[in-house]
């Protein structure tokens, strides 16, 4: 089955090559980079180089620009075959997958280590992360302590070393008496008069060990925080490459941060003295929630403040540079970390973001499968912290790990997948890997190897007979996100400093997917950024650090990434006195600043002198006053301007910035800039068809639309608006584009401003009557799947192949529909084909020519060109989902749950067991109609 799906595959994209090479506006010819990546799982690492061969080939030929090479636990049964991790042999295995993907024109990248995260055999107890461990005394003057200062949590007995013991009395007086313990334990100190808290911090470790690590990967997880302990671990990596003599990956990847409990390191107390200009252990109450509840939130702050900066400068910027010395580049997942995710992202040369979970779609007849989970929504201005990092900084990828847990093994459908994707690209993603594919020796036995988080991009999934026309969708959008610069009007400022002085259980405050209700959520920021999205501005994200990297070109502020007219300050209640220096800077030199509701109220952290406060309020002073703004209003600050007001809107009209339509016909939309012009990728998400005029923030002569599922192309309609069909504010003549946008349809938009170009027209289209059912018999053969069915059925109304006999309840693989129907006598420019509900995706073909593979919503293609007068036949092959024949492997004890560590959970990480399962429907189920279509000349 598997080699007649890759022959399918081979088909197909020839099919597609053609269609390419016949359009009047050609498709780019795709990079390895334009190509969607996969995680590839290595479990026990047990490869050979027949089996590496073979995997990449497959590939290859499915359209996948690389691979990230993840070393996992193993495979029972499988143990003689396991290979130690940097091994000479593990390396000459790396060696030859690097060999063999330049071969097929492919990348490789791989994780810095195995599982996740960072750790290994190499990390001793005295680099591994760390956790602080507070233990309270109270004496009362002239008392003694009788017990000793040891630690109690019996786990950490012999691990946890005192590094501080402090004294504080009602008074005030702070007193460090880590001297007068003896290495007993032992006191010696008497207190005096009044009543003392005695505060003991103890460096402790997490005790945490790498997360599903592969043989030779086996240790403890690395102090994140710690240059030194970063060091000791890439060596290891250092001297394998050299000793074997093996070419570097195109880039190493560390994986989202999932370090837990790790919220101290040995020299914190040192850093947080050099760069927050007090002594922490002065404060320790406060720390520990004590006292004043503004002392509580500064000092908190202050904490995390100096720990996302030793995350940053001792591990981010340093694993950087150490690959950036191997000759590679780093991939890097900063979420999840107790840190700012902007300047993380932006210390890597690809920032990661990934979707988690299952996620609820408003599309009509997208599949949702969570076996009794309630799908969520993916929040888009989350996803946007690394691509904005990535176009601030000036990063031409911004990657993604793509479909984790998407829903149920077995029952996810690529229908389902892409609303999820193109919330990704829509978000500023343009490097799209697959979560995930486990490498599976050419004569496993399906299911082939799994992995217990992936939808399992491999042949043994039935959806890889479609897997080379859903990753032409991914290579034709990429190929176009990925050229010329990001096109953002607006910088939006990220006030990290409100997030860090946020209340919560812990004093670590780790930013983590799951948790953004807490940190992102409910915080003015993201009210402003649903603002933006909602009125039709692009923008992107913009952190302290790099405000500072910022200049005003043309009275445009230039990031050393892009280019944006205004820089938008959401309401926050503390700013950093360099921030709001560097802000003034920009107006006065000709930017456009916006305040939204108010100025920043306040410093962060506890230690300021009167002088700086002064300094603060004066500057705030002459930037707009202290007061809540609530009309809008501008005015002139150096060469620059001051907007500021409560309404996102106008205050953005004020400011001479258009909005793009899109959001006001509930589209999505992101917009690139080139040497030609501009590029937009659109998206319809939503219940309802758009068919109308779209008014355009930028001015073009003309626009060319690709449709990247189809593959078709051609020119669109443009025309110039006059100030009374747009906004009341505008003076200027404003462009306007038509689409036709059924949900779920997607559509890349190339404008020119200044040429108008010539070539085949896009085909606009009405219905020049009602949809014609195609109700004839259907012939049903079962071609490519298992069971093996020999037996050729007859449909007079189309349901579930389930129903027809006990063998194809439990198939899994494709079917065959044929059925022959005369043309209707309709006059009609084109015909619509509509299949109605596909159970869960079909190649069409209509008197034997190819005319499209179906894979998403909606389930419909233009077949006019392929019909003549008469009799013709109608060829519809679908493929199901491998519910069913899971199903009914786990119901006879077959054996194929035979992995190490977690081995196989469901989607509530319990055992998995599909036995129960009813029967998924599959195969076509309709309508199956035609329309007959006219065109149409608005």
């Amino acid at each position: 089955m598997i080699k007649k799906i890759i022959a399918g595959c081979l088909i197909l994209c020839i099919s597609y090559g053609i269609v390419q090479g016949q359009s009047g506006f050609p498709w780019p010819r795709l990079t390895r980079d334009n190509k969607p990546w996969v995680r590839w799982w290595w479990p026990g690492n047990a490869v050979d180089t027949p089996g590496l061969k073979y995997n990449l080939q497959a590939f290859h030929d499915a359209g996948i620009g690389g691979v990230e090479v993840t070393p996992i636990y193993g495979v029972k049964g499988f143990e003689n075959k396991f290979i130690d991790f940097l091994s000479p042999r593990w390396m000459k295995m790396l060696h030859y997958t690097i060999n063999e993907s330049d071969r097929l024109h492919m990348g490789v990248d791989m994780v810095t280590g195995t599982g996740w995260p960072f750790g290994g055999p190499q990390i001793t107890l005295a680099d591994a992360a760390s956790k602080v461990i507070f233990q309270t005394y109270i004496l009362k003057g002239g008392d003694h302590l009788e017990q000793p200062i040891r630690i109690k949590d019996p786990r950490q007995k012999k691990i946890a070393k005192l590094q501080l013991l402090m004294a504080y009395s009602g008074q005030g007086k702070k007193l460090d008496i880590t001297k007068a313990v003896d290495n007993a334990g032992n006191l010696s100190w008497k207190a005096p008069a009044g009543t003392w808290e005695l505060i003991a911090v103890f460096n402790g470790k997490t005790l945490q060990k790498v997360k599903r690590a592969a043989p030779g990967g086996e240790g403890w997880v690395m102090d994140p925080f710690s240059a030194d302990a970063l060091h000791r671990y890439l060596q290891r990596f250092t001297g394998a490459f050299a000793k074997n003599s093996c070419p570097v990956p195109h880039a190493f990847f560390d994986d989202s941060y999932e370090v837990f409990g790790a919220d101290w390191s040995k020299d914190l107390f040192s850093e947080f003295s050099k760069t927050r200009g007090y002594q922490l252990q002065d404060y320790l109450p406060a720390l520990l929630s004590q006292g004043n509840k503004d002392t509580v939130a500064r000092v908190t702050a202050d904490y995390r403040r100096t720990l996302a900066e030793m995350l940053l400068n001792n591990f981010a910027d340093n694993w950087t540079l150490w690959a950036h010395q191997m000759g590679s580049l780093t991939r890097y997942q900063a979420h999840g970390s107790p840190g700012n995710l902007l300047d993380l992202y932006g210390a890597a040369d690809i920032p990661e973001i990934e979707s988690y979970g299952s996620n609820h779609s408003d599309v009509p007849g997208i599949p949702e499968d969570s076996m009794g989970g309630r799908p969520g929504k993916i929040d888009p201005l989350l996803l946007k912290f690394s691509s904005s990092a990535a176009h601030v900084m000036g990063r031409k990828l911004a990657s993604s790990e793509t479909f984790t847990w998407l829903g149920e093994h077995f029952r996810v459908s690529l229908s389902e997948c892409k609303p999820i994707l193109d919330k990704l690209l829509l978000s500023g993603t343009n490097h799209v890997y697959f979560q995930g594919s486990p490498y599976s020796p050419q004569d496993a036995p399906w299911p082939g190897w799994q992995f217990y988080a992936s939808i399992n991009v491999t042949p043994y999934n039935t959806f890889w007979h479609d897997i080379p026309a859903f990753d032409q969708y991914i290579g034709r959008t990429q190929a176009f996100l990925q050229e010329g610069r990001p096109d953002n009007d607006v910088l939006l400022y990220w006030p990290v400093q409100d997030v860090w002085a946020m209340k919560s259980r812990n004093i670590l405050f780790q930013l983590t997917v799951g948790n953004a209700s807490q940190w992102l959520s409910p915080t003015p920021f993201h009210q402003v950024g649903e603002d933006l999205l909602h009125e039709g501005y692009g923008f992107d994200y913009i952190s302290d650090k790099q405000l500072q990297t910022t200049k005003v070109t043309s009275g445009a502020l230039q990031t050393p990434g892009a280019t944006y007219r205004a820089l938008l300050i959401p309401p926050c209640k503390y700013m950093p006195e360099e921030t709001l220096q560097q802000i003034a800077r920009l107006a006065r030199a000709g930017a456009k600043i916006i305040f939204i509701h108010s100025l920043p109220q306040a410093l962060p952290g506890l230690q300021h002198g009167p002088k700086e406060i002064a300094a603060f309020k004066q500057l705030k002073a002459s930037l707009s006053g202290d007061q809540p703004f609530t009309n809008s209003n501008g005015k002139a600050f150096g060469q620059g301007t001051l907007f500021s007001g409560d309404n996102v809107g106008e205050l953005m009209g004020m400011a001479g910035i258009r909005p793009s339509g899109f959001p006001a016909a509930g589209l999505r939309f992101i917009r690139r800039k080139d040497s030609l012009g501009y590029i937009y990728f659109i998206a319809n998400l939503q219940s309802q068809p758009v068919d109308q005029w779209i008014s355009l923030a930028k001015n073009l002569s003309s626009a060319v639309l690709y449709d990247p599922y189809s593959g078709n192309t051609g020119k669109g309609w443009v025309k110039s608006l006059t100030p009374s069909h747009g906004r009341a504010r505008e003076k200027e003549p404003q462009t306007a584009l038509y689409l036709q946008l059924k949900p779920g349809q997607s559509m890349i938009i190339r404008g020119y401003p200044d040429k108008d170009v010539t070539g085949p027209v896009w085909h606009y289209t009405k219905p020049a009557g009602e949809p014609i059912p195609i109700d004839g018999k259907w012939k049903v053969t079962f071609e490519e799947g298992m069971p093996v069915i020999k037996k050729q059925y007859e449909m007079s109304h189309l349901v579930s192949w389930t129903t027809l006999s006990d063998s194809a309840k439990v198939y899994a693989g494709t079917a065959s529909y044929r059925c022959a129907f005369d043309l209707p006598k309709v006059e009609a420019a084109d015909w619509l084909l509509k299949l109605g509900v596909v159970d869960f995706s079909a190649d069409v073909k209509v008197n034997g020519h190819p005319a499209g593979s179906l894979w998403g919503v909606p389930f419909e293609v233009h077949i006019g060109k392929y019909l003549h007068t008469g009799k013709n036949t109608l060829e519809v092959d679908v493929t199901n989902l491998g519910a069913n024949r899971i199903a009914s492997y786990d119901r006879k004890g077959i054996y194929w749950k035979k992995f190490y560590d977690i081995n196989v959970v469901n989607m509530q990480y319990t055992p998995f067991d599909a036995a129960s399962w009813n029967p998924v429907s599959s195969g076509l189920l309709g309508p199956v109609t035609l329309t007959p279509l006219r065109e149409m000349h608005p």
